[in-house]
This record gives C-alpha cells, structure tokens and sequence, in this order.
C-alpha cells in the first residue's frame, strides 16, 4: 500500500474504534453461543475468538450475562432490519397474513433463536442470569411486538391481530424446539399449514 493512500485513508474516531470492539466482541459471543452452548461460553474463548484482549472486553462488558445479552440484542437489532427489507416484498390487504406467519415462523430457526435458547435454559439455575434475562426478555418482548405489528401493516388494525401474533409466536417456538430433535420438518410444516388457515379465518371473523 502507498503512503499516498496511507494518507488519504481518515483515522477512524475513537468512538468508531470503541463500536468496532464492541462488534467484534458481540459477534464473537453469539458465535460461541452457538456453537459450544452457554456453559462452555467463557469471556477468555470469546476474547480468543474476536482477537482481542481481556481488558478489551471488560472495558466494554464487565460481566458475562452483560456480554451474552448484548449479543443476543445486537445481532437481533440486525435482523430486524433484514425482516424489514423483506417485509417489504409482501402483498397488501388479506394476502399478507400467510407469508407474514411464514416470515414470523423462520425468526425461531437462525443463530438469534438457539442462542436465546442457551440463555434460557441457563437461567433456571443461574439466579444473576435469570434476573437479567427477565428484564431483557420484557423489552425485547415489547419490542419485537411493535416489530411485528408494523410489518403486519393494515393487519396489525384486526381485532383478533394480537391473539393470532401471540399464538404464532407461541407455537413457533415449540416447533422449533421439536426441529431440534427431528430431521423431519414435514409434521412442522403440516402444522404451521394448519394454523395459517386457522388464524385467516380469526382475522376474517373480525369477533
């Protein structure tokens, strides 16, 4: 690389140096999430993977539930901006709601879902953690329901638009856990068919 173009690179802030860390280090926490489960997520192995010193990491987050929930937050701040993008390819009117539930359904089989399952099943036993995630879980709750409701579009304004939103969701969730533990997704699929049809008809009832 020339000096020339050594020179004309600008010198990042230290504001951008602090959320490039950040980044690195969030990123690298929904990886070990993933991959090794909540148990085997140490501070140490995220700091390994994101290159970055230990120091480094306490800085930005002082305890591992503060660096876990943030993980969890900020790729999930990420999605929401993909589902917008998608959002935006659906159809108006009735015909949203089917590909609306589709859409609602696959948020419960990326990175974002299996991370967050690690994090609840640790909080049965870990009193700090369950403490946290209940309060984590209350925002991010109330923030993916206006997500929700905003790519519902008119929808979100059908009396029985709620209830439709929260058993989809509900159900989403048990069917993921059952993918877990069966190759076969068509007893999924089947029910999710099942449902769409179930929740048209609540919407359209209008009672």
């Amino acid at each position: 690389m020339s000096q020339s173009s050594l020179a004309e690179r600008p010198r990042r802030t230290q504001e951008e140096r602090s959320a490039a860390t950040r980044g690195r280090l969030l990123d690298a926490t929904l990886e070990s999430l993933v991959d090794v489960g909540y148990a085997g997520t140490t501070t140490t192995g995220v700091c390994q993977r994101a290159r970055l010193s230990r120091g480094a990491q306490v800085h930005h987050f002082p305890k591992k539930a503060d660096l876990v929930l943030s993980a969890v937050a900020h790729v999930a701040s990420r999605q929401a901006d993909e589902l917008r993008r998608r959002a935006r390819s659906l159809p108006e009117g009735g015909d949203r709601l089917e590909p609306l539930l589709d859409l609602i359904a696959e948020t419960f089989s990326g990175p974002i879902f299996y991370a967050a399952l690690e994090l609840w099943v640790a909080a049965r036993t870990d009193a700090d953690l369950h403490r946290s995630l209940v309060s984590f879980e209350r925002k991010a709750g109330r923030s993916m329901g206006q997500l929700w409701r905003e790519l519902a579009g008119d929808l979100a304004d059908a009396n029985r638009f709620d209830d439709v939103l929260e058993l989809t969701l509900h159900l989403s969730r048990g069917m993921a856990l059952q993918k877990i533990l069966r190759r076969d997704d068509s007893a999924r699929r089947r029910l999710l068919d099942t449902w769409k049809v179930m929740a048209a008809a609540a919407i359209r009832s209008g009672v």
